[in-house]
C-alpha cells in the first residue's frame, strides 16, 4: 500500500527520487505526457525511504541502485492537473549509482522511458526545484528545500 493519504483539503504523498549522474549526464524518466522527472515513486507502508528508492529504481530500470545516500528532502506543494487536487508531498531524493546502459527495461515503466540526458535538461525537470539540486550535489550534508509549483 502506497503512503498516500486523501484528505478533505487534498492529498498527502510520500515519495522518493534517484539522482543518478554519470559523465555529465543525468538518468531521467520521460513520461508520455511530456513530463520529465527523476526515476522514483511512492513509498510503501512499512518501507524505509532508502528501501523504496532502491525498489523503484530496480522496477523502472531492471538494475540495482547502489552507493545510495540521502541527498535532499523536498517539501513539495502543487496542484495536480488530472485530479485538480492540492498535493502536500514529502520527497526524499537519494544520490547513487547504477550499471550504465544505453537502454533500460524495467518491470514498471510502461508509461515512461528511462534515459540518460545531458545535465542541461535539469531546467526541464519536474518538480522545478530539482534544478536547484545541481548546485548542491557535492555537499556533504542533506539539503532541505521547499517547492511550490
Amino acid at each position: 500500500m502506497d503512503l498516500t493519504l486523501d484528505t478533505d483539503s487534498g492529498k498527502l504523498n510520500i515519495r522518493v527520487a534517484a539522482w543518478i549522474e554519470s559523465q555529465n549526464s543525468l538518468l531521467v524518466s520521460k513520461y508520455v505526457d511530456g513530463i520529465i522527472s527523476l526515476p522514483g515513486g511512492r513509498v510503501k507502508f512499512s518501507e524505509t525511504t532508502s528501501e523504496a528508492v532502491k525498489r523503484e529504481v530496480l522496477e523502472e530500470t531492471g538494475e540495482k541502485f547502489y552507493d545510495v545516500e540521502l541527498f535532499s528532502v523536498i517539501e513539495n506543494f502543487f496542484l495536480e492537473k488530472q485530479s485538480k487536487k492540492d498535493f502536500h508531498e514529502f520527497l526524499f531524493v537519494y544520490k547513487g549509482k547504477i550499471k550504465e546502459k544505453k537502454e533500460y527495461h524495467g518491470i514498471d515503466n510502461d508509461d515512461q522511458d528511462i534515459t540518460w540526458e545531458s545535465l542541461k535538461i535539469i531546467n526541464e525537470l519536474k518538480p522545478s526545484i530539482f534544478s536547484e539540486l545541481a548546485g548542491f550535489k557535492n555537499k556533504n550534508h542533506i539539503i532541505h528545500l521547499v517547492n511550490t509549483d
